[in-house]
């Protein structure tokens, strides 16, 4: 909902950056927040609202990015890649997002926002280079042997090229941060899926 940054900004999206969704996708989540927080002003509902970066882990839809790559893997079939795979995601493991969210529902101030966040900045390609060379690791493939099933397709309409969010709020009043290692986290993803 914060919309787009640019590749090489620095910026990231704070919990007072203003929404600028790109999409209908993204306008309803802008939308949910307003009315959470309207509900919380207008009537006092106990209220806080979460801001996350991409999740990664087990069990994700199989139509997101990290689990279509493995079935594509595991099906030997080409790996679809959104316009020249530079949009960049940060990415968090659901686990230390579920974490956020408790520290958030047990101790977070009522009617206020949290951006939870990975410090994991990574391109699309880059990250399905990663998850191929893992996935050729697991299975004791000669190296590039999965990288060779990507295939780049037409880009999605409203794609945002960067997501940052900062996370410095949850962590300076909630003590939360992330725990798992990306690359760790990564490869135990991978195996969940074979």
């Amino acid at each position: 909902m914060y919309g787009s940054l640019d590749f090489d900004d620095g910026r990231k999206f704070y919990e007072f950056t203003p929404f600028d969704p790109s999409s209908p996708y993204s306008a309803s989540k802008a939308a949910s927040d307003f009315l959470v927080l309207a509900a919380h002003k207008t009537f006092n509902l106990p209220a806080c609202v979460t801001h996350c970066s991409n999740n990664y882990g087990p069990n994700q839809h199989a139509e997101k990015l990290i689990p279509k790559v493995i079935e594509c893997l595991k099906n030997n079939t080409q790996i679809p890649i959104y316009g020249d795979g530079e949009n960049i995601r940060d990415w968090v493991h659901v686990n230390d997002h579920v974490r956020a969210i408790d520290k958030v529902f047990h101790s977070g101030k009522n009617g206020e926002r949290y951006n939870v966040g990975g410090e994991n900045e990574i391109s699309n390609l880059d990250l399905v280079k990663k998850i191929c060379n893992l996935y050729d690791n697991i299975k004791e493939l000669e190296v590039g042997t999965s990288s060779r099933l990507m295939s780049f397709v037409g880009d999605r309409p409203g794609h945002d090229l960067r997501y940052s969010v900062n996370f410095d709020k949850i962590y300076t009043k909630l003590r939360w941060k992330p725990e798992i290692n990306f690359n760790l986290g990564m490869k135990e993803t991978i195996k969940s899926y074979l």
